[in-house]
């Protein structure tokens, strides 16, 4: 409620300081307005009242956040310094800020050896990036947590695309072979991989080295690098 105050507070001082310089300039004489700048200000206005529901939510969910501070501080039980560790380790679980560990699968694919058929193409024997996505992809369809390239975490951002001989992940270039780590059900990803219908298979069939190795414990690295969100905001409940 503050904040809306203080805005539409602003906005009027705006309004009123645009009328007195009309006024003065047009030293009492009526000044033609366009519909296009009626248009522009009702658009300037709705935008501010925009901003400050949006403030005014922001201010309800601080509000909130702070009166559940309050109550741990109440809480002989509980403490505080613990709930905020508790929501920093949270955050950087889901923001890729952390190294992170647990059962799963490593997916070594490389160049295949074989000998090339009579007119083969000899793309046919090579990593591309399309095998890479397709491979991430089958892992996030059985339940991957928790992805990694040439330990390289995959995140909401990560690209993936062939650069001549080598594969760009996250804006670095690797050369095969290629380890792709994923943190999960280790029993469903290997099987979605190296089933009949198998992607993993499909490339052994073609002459790719692929090989999937369970593992009751593995560690996938951090991304190091910070997301900035220049577009996006959050969304509050029943906006």
């Amino acid at each position: 409620m503050k904040w809306r105050t203080i805005a539409f507070f602003f906005l009027c001082v705006a309004v009123g300081l645009f009328i007195v310089v009309q006024s003065k300039i047009t030293n009492g004489l009526q000044l033609y307005v366009s519909a296009k700048t009626i248009t522009d200000y009702q658009t300037t206005i709705a935008s501010e009242i925009e901003d400050t529901a949006r403030i005014e939510k922001l201010v309800q969910e601080t509000e909130k956040k702070l009166a559940e501070y309050e109550e741990v501080l109440n809480d002989d039980d509980k403490d505080i310094k613990d709930k905020l560790l508790d929501e920093l380790n949270y955050y950087k679980l889901i923001g890729s800020k952390t190294r992170v560990k647990g059962e799963g699968v490593v997916v070594i694919v490389d160049d295949g050896t074989r000998d090339l058929y009579e007119g083969e193409d000899p793309n046919s024997v090579l990593v591309h990036d399309m095998d890479l996505l397709t491979i991430i992809n089958d892992l996030n369809r059985s339940g991957a947590e928790v992805l990694a390239v040439n330990g390289q975490r995959v995140t909401n951002t990560t690209s993936i695309s062939c650069s001549g001989y080598t594969v760009r992940i996250n804006g670095q270039f690797f050369a095969r072979p290629f380890e792709i780590r994923a943190i999960g059900d280790s029993k469903r990803m290997a099987a979605a991989l190296i089933g009949p219908d198998g992607y993993g298979t499909l490339l052994q069939d073609y002459g790719v080295i692929f090989k999937v190795t369970i593992r009751d414990e593995l560690t996938i690295p951090l991304y190091p690098e910070d997301q900035n969100y220049k577009y996006t905001t959050k969304v509050s409940e029943g906006e």
